[in-house]
């Protein structure tokens, strides 16, 4: 059952892939949503120290794109293959290094104690079982 909730969950942020960053809070628009999201990462991101950070559910790149313009080394991780192939356009477009992955946030296939950070946003409301995701994310996070 839960693996035909994660292939429904995936075919539905495919579908959307195309037109993602068009949707309300899923870009920066204004003056004002720049000004808040430098804020709020400022806020929560050391300065001058690069992290080796991880976005779950990455989609088609925005907070991966954020961190690696701070100056973070960035792996983005997202079930939809059509989010990931989209991030990937849009990294290449844009001269940045970031590794995106096709990925399961709640059986990540990477490494323990690899991440100085995980990072995600919209994204638990569309888990099965969340609480294996947040197990996960401390999982591959250093003590």
């Amino acid at each position: 059952m839960a693996d035909i909730v994660k292939q429904q969950v995936a075919a539905h942020w495919d579908r959307r892939a195309a037109g993602f960053d068009e949707d309300f809070g899923h870009s920066i628009r204004t003056p004002a949503e720049r000004s808040a999201w430098d804020r709020i990462l400022d806020l929560v991101l050391p300065r001058g120290r690069a992290l080796e950070a991880l976005d779950v559910g990455c989609g088609t790149g925005f907070l991966s794109f954020e961190l690696v313009g701070r100056g973070h080394r960035v792996t983005g991780v997202d079930f939809a293959p059509a989010m990931i192939a989209e991030a990937r356009r849009k990294a290449a477009a844009r001269a940045v290094s970031i590794r995106f992955e096709e990925g399961d946030a709640e059986q990540l296939a990477l490494a323990p104690a690899g991440f100085d950070l995980v990072i995600s946003r919209h994204l638990l409301w569309t888990l099965a079982h969340p609480e294996a995701a947040i197990a996960e994310w401390i999982r591959v996070l250093r003590p």
